[in-house]
């Protein structure tokens, strides 16, 4: 029988490591306070025999919107923090823009693209 991908889990080690590293993080945009990263879930690769597989998930590091130099100083600055903790598996986007649900302009914010093994 094959093993089920328990997507959730995945990407609540991630926000783990994330608050681990100092910032606020979710995988709920209606939890999202900028700064802060949501972690998002992308595909799902099912290519292992015993039904694990990869998942791919972005990281949005997402500024408020206080004018584009502040919001790259604050974007670098949690794109350090995030390093210390995830290890890219694709470049960084810098020119993402991200809604919110709470309403307003999308905020500016860099995406990490991360691959997640499972068994």
């Amino acid at each position: 029988m094959a093993h089920s991908i328990d997507v959730a889990a995945l990407l609540d080690i991630v926000v783990s490591q994330l608050r681990a590293a100092g910032i606020r993080a979710s995988v709920d945009p209606r939890d999202l306070n900028p700064p802060c990263a949501w972690v998002a879930a992308r595909t799902v690769a099912h290519d292992l025999l015993g039904g694990g597989g990869t998942v791919t998930a972005d990281i949005y590091l997402i500024a408020p919107n206080i004018g584009v130099p502040q919001a790259l100083k604050t974007l670098t600055g949690l794109l350090d923090q995030a390093l210390t903790v995830i290890a890219p598996d694709a470049d960084t986007s810098l020119s993402e823009r991200v809604p919110l649900p709470s309403g307003g302009d999308p905020l500016p914010a860099f995406r990490i693209t991360v691959d997640l093994e499972t068994c």
